[in-house]
């Protein structure tokens, strides 16, 4: 009889020994994928900290005007006059403005002194005031590109002085217009290529500012934007980052309630081998 009680516990220990060996197993299992959680909350919880105070501190951007360069216009106006220009030569040189007070007036004045000097050979004129009227207006509006005041005006108007000098009477191109002006017969036409020319050269320079100016409207406006959607973000990330923080502290409770399970399991087994 003795014998088979002792058979009997010796049974009950090894059952036990098997589902303890099992519990432990699973509980080691499930350390490590708490160990895993815990690591990737508290990383998630700093990356969502940080990017949130990022983003809710976030500015636009400054919009950078592109530099005015004509050279892309003269070889284009070469290429549609003549595809083989005539070799250049000397320009004689522009005459000197009449003295005026204004450095924007003294500046508007070399203009029309560059513009006349174009429409000469072909005895055609233009008004003095309108054009001076208009480019006046025109320089008020997009010298904006440059700055404020009458300094960013008179650096557009010194832009447009070189732009004419460069353009609007290059020798090779003003040769061409020559070239195409003597071989047309009709004074109409004529007329309409010296003016489309010069009507060409002056939109470009215009234009150019222009397109830089909506082009500015717009990279302010999704600046505006961008920095909108990550203000109204970055509330998210740090609501966010203090979930994943506290499922940090939450999985590091349970974590340690596994250890004191273990422990506590432990010492059980022990008890029970010393009894």
């Amino acid at each position: 009889m003795l014998l088979k009680n002792k058979g009997k516990d010796k049974m009950k220990n090894q059952n036990q020994s098997i589902t303890n060996k099992m519990e432990d197993l699973f509980l080691s299992i499930l350390r490590g994928v708490i160990l895993f959680v815990l690591a990737g909350s508290i990383l998630g919880a700093i990356y969502f900290a940080v990017t949130g105070v990022t983003d809710l501190g976030a500015k636009p951007e400054e919009y950078k005007y592109e530099k005015f360069d004509s050279k892309q216009l003269v070889d284009d106006l070469k290429e549609t006059l003549d595809p083989k220009p005539a070799p250049a030569s000397n320009a004689p040189a522009a005459p000197a403005p009449p003295a005026v007070k204004s450095p924007v007036k003294v500046e508007i004045t070399e203009l029309f002194n560059l513009i006349t000097k174009y429409f000469k050979p072909y005895d055609m004129l233009t008004d003095q005031a309108f054009f001076e009227r208009e480019v006046e207006k025109e320089s008020k509006i997009l010298s904006i590109v440059y700055g404020s005041g009458e300094n960013a005006q008179i650096e557009y108007l010194k832009g447009m002085k070189l732009f004419f000098e460069n353009v609007l009477l290059n020798v090779e191109l003003n040769k061409l217009i020559d070239k195409n002006y003597k071989a047309e017969a009709d004074r109409n036409k004529q007329l309409e290529l010296v003016n489309e020319f010069s009507f060409k050269v002056r939109d470009f320079y215009s234009e150019f500012h222009r397109e830089q100016i909506a082009q500015k409207k717009e990279f302010e406006a999704d600046q505006r934007r961008e920095v909108a959607t990550r203000h109204a973000g970055s509330m998210f990330k740090l609501y966010l980052a203090g979930g994943m923080f506290a499922a940090f502290l939450l999985i590091s409770l349970i974590l340690v309630l596994v250890k004191i399970e273990r422990n506590l399991r432990s010492t059980k087994i022990e008890e029970i081998h010393e009894a």
